[in-house]
């Protein structure tokens, strides 16, 4: 049992990184939340920069517009490398779970055994990631400016990642406060994928037993 225990375990650790990257990769590149943030920010005709600058962030391309300076072209280079990162970490993580849940099922073999475990890694695992994505709700909507720039220093070089919106592109297409509404809509992205997941883990460990497997 110990070895199911730490399959459990690394199940119910791994899920909400793998929410959070989907939800993070659907959000940050979808340009109905980019439009209305622009029409609400009033960004104007500098709006039309976005759409080659997530070209670039996607790999679709290595070209960015002449309007923006060396010191954002090499901020955006790096918001380049990190999503690359991001998508294998994802890519990996999402193996990793498939694998160990293999394992597990292979290690059980009874199927009612079976589906009682991946009900408890769904029930754990949703229940971890909601209140990881409830704390840093409150963190973005109570004190945004200290989390933002802590989340930068963790991914970027210090001081790579400062402009002055006077006279840099960048801050004026991607004003602060368009983060923290990103932010608050992918932890609210993420609260209602994890209450399906323990919702449906819920269902797998709790419901009715076959008549068959009741005679067992």
């Amino acid at each position: 049992m110990g070895l199911l225990n730490i399959s459990k375990f690394l199940l119910v650790l791994i899920l909400p990184f793998i929410l959070f990257l989907l939800v993070l990769n659907f959000i940050g590149f979808n340009d109905v939340f980019y439009k209305e943030k622009f029409s609400e920010f009033n960004v104007g005709n500098i709006s039309s920069l976005h759409e080659k600058v997530i070209s670039f962030v996607a790999g679709k391309t290595n070209e960015l517009p002449a309007e923006f300076n060396e010191r954002e072209r090499q901020h955006l280079a790096d918001v380049r490398n990190a999503r690359e990162i991001s998508t294998i970490v994802l890519y990996v993580l999402v193996f990793l779970f498939i694998l160990l849940l293999i394992v597990s099922a292979f290690t059980l073999k009874i199927n009612n055994i079976i589906t009682n475990f991946i009900g408890k890694v769904l029930i754990f695992g949703g229940i971890l990631t909601i209140a990881i994505a409830a704390a840093l709700f409150f963190l973005i909507n109570f004190d945004f400016s200290p989390a933002f720039e802590s989340f930068h220093s963790i991914f970027f070089e210090k001081g790579t990642y400062t402009f002055d919106p006077a006279n840099e592109m960048i801050v004026r297409l991607y004003p602060e406060q368009l983060f923290m509404d990103m932010g608050i809509k992918i932890s609210k992205w993420v609260i209602l994928l994890s209450a399906i997941l323990v919702v449906i883990g819920l269902f797998l460990v709790f419901r009715p037993k076959s008549k068959k497997n009741k005679n067992k």
